[in-house]
């Protein structure tokens, strides 16, 4: 075999196993970007003071907040936002940061009490909220197990949750162990998490007018993708435009930390049209008062 052809066989077996990788890589450019809706925020506790009626004049739809973390973890801003969010005319979502030394039944047990609690304190038990399972970094637990606790919730909710999962890039350590984990999956398994879609989170780099984030082939697509975010007190974000800054003026503004952070939070892109949007809320979330 002479060096051309070898070059050739090497090549083409890099793109078959690509191709065969049950994990793909999505590269979304400035202008795919903007073809998407920049219209959904994410936060967790933070003191800050949030305005609901600006980030709705900035065409801001959906506010996903943290509820609850682990087994005894819970956010005091969660309570407090909520409503003001439905009155801005906001969609509600609630997500739980998940620990896979802690036992996950009793998390999510706990995560959808303390949801359901807030809601008829609040007096909104017959509004519709979406649930959020955040699976991420060391404390995330395997697929297969992820689907399970999905199942949990839709048992109780009769909808399926939302998966926010950080997954590595091609070449790493991580991305070969989740690799192993999606090939585990049974068929039932894998219908859930398709069922559930996925949020993904990249940034963190240099913004630039294009970047590359993983995408497990078993969701068939990206759902929700956070661009930005901070990484050890500092704001990043993927993308080299203002619009894609995280910077939200008067709508937000955080107690303490860094300047930089002040009037910084957590943006999100919806892949699709504002009715797959409104569809996609509707199928994933639920009232309270409806709940088993």
């Amino acid at each position: 075999m002479n060096w051309t052809r070898l070059c050739c066989w090497v090549n083409g077996t890099v793109l078959l196993l690509s191709a065969c990788s049950p994990i793909r890589t999505e590269t979304m450019t400035l202008g795919a970007a903007r073809g998407c809706l920049n219209n959904t925020v994410d936060f967790g506790w933070d003191g800050g003071t949030i305005r609901p009626d600006l980030l709705r004049a900035m065409g801001v739809r959906l506010m996903i907040h943290r509820a609850t973390r682990g087994r005894s973890g819970t956010d005091e801003d969660y309570a407090r936002r909520e409503r003001p969010a439905r009155a801005a005319g906001l969609h509600w979502g609630a997500y739980h940061y998940l620990k896979r030394r802690e036992n996950v039944p009793a998390q999510l047990q706990r995560f959808m009490n303390v949801v359901e609690a807030v809601a008829r304190r609040n007096g909104t038990s017959a509004h519709r909220v979406m649930l959020v399972l955040d699976n991420e970094g060391a404390d995330r637990v395997s697929w297969g197990e992820l689907a399970r606790a999905a199942q949990m919730v839709q048992a109780r909710t009769q909808v399926w949750p939302l998966l926010y999962c950080s997954v590595p890039l091609h070449g790493t350590a991580a991305f070969l162990q989740q690799c192993q984990e999606l090939n585990a999956l049974t068929a039932g398994q894998r219908q859930v998490l398709r069922a559930c879609g996925l949020w993904v989170p990249r940034y963190g780099e240099q913004p630039g007018h294009s970047v590359r984030f993983s995408v497990p082939r078993v969701f068939g697509d990206w759902t929700f993708w956070q661009y930005c975010g901070d990484v050890a007190g500092r704001p990043k974000t993927a993308l080299a435009a203002q619009e894609f800054s995280g910077q939200v003026g008067a709508a937000y503004t955080r107690n303490g930390g860094r300047p930089a952070l002040r009037h910084f939070c957590d943006r999100d892109l919806f892949n699709g049209s504002s009715a797959k949007f409104e569809r996609f809320y509707h199928d994933h979330s639920s009232a309270v008062a409806l709940w088993r």
